[in-house]
C-alpha cells in the first residue's frame, strides 16, 4: 500500500491499496454504513472513474505511476477510516484550501507502521500544525 498524501492538522493519511490489502486492513475499520455502501461505491467508480483519461489525470496530479484499487483516508491511530474517490485530496475540490498536502510516496506493508511514520515532501518532514 502507498501513502500519497497527508493531512497534517488531522494527522491522517491518504492511502492507496490493493483489493486484498483493503479487505485485510481497512474494510474491517469502516463504520457499518460505509461497509454497506461499498458495493454501490464500486459500481459508481466503474461508471465514472475508470476511464484512461481520468486515471492519467489522477496519476499526474498525485505524482504516481498507477492508480490503486481503492483509496482510504486513515488516521494515525486508525480510529478514522473512510474510502473516497481517488481525486478526493485535489486542492481544486476544496477551493484551494485542501487539508491534504502532497508527500513523498511511502510504501508500507501494515497500517501499524503509521504510528511512527514521519511523512516528508521533497525530503522535508511535514509536521501536524
Amino acid at each position: 500500500m502507498k501513502i500519497i498524501s497527508y493531512r497534517p492538522r488531522d494527522d491522517q493519511f491518504w492511502i492507496g491499496c490493493t483489493k486484498e490489502e483493503a479487505e485485510q486492513y481497512f474494510i474491517p475499520l469502516l463504520e457499518d454504513w460505509r461497509k454497506d455502501r461499498l458495493p454501490n461505491y464500486f459500481r459508481e467508480y466503474e461508471e465514472q472513474f475508470s476511464s484512461p483519461a481520468y486515471q492519467k489525470i489522477v496519476c499526474e496530479t498525485m505524482e504516481i505511476n498507477e492508480m490503486s484499487y481503492i483509496y482510504f483516508n486513515v488516521s494515525r491511530d486508525l480510529k478514522i477510516c473512510y474510502y473516497d474517490v481517488p481525486h478526493h485530496p485535489f486542492h481544486q475540490l476544496w477551493n484551494a484550501y485542501s487539508p491534504f498536502r502532497k508527500c513523498d510516496v511511502i510504501e508500507i506493508s501494515d497500517p501499524s507502521e503509521l504510528k511512527d511514520l514521519r511523512p516528508t515532501y521533497k525530503g522535508e518532514v511535514l509536521t501536524n500544525v
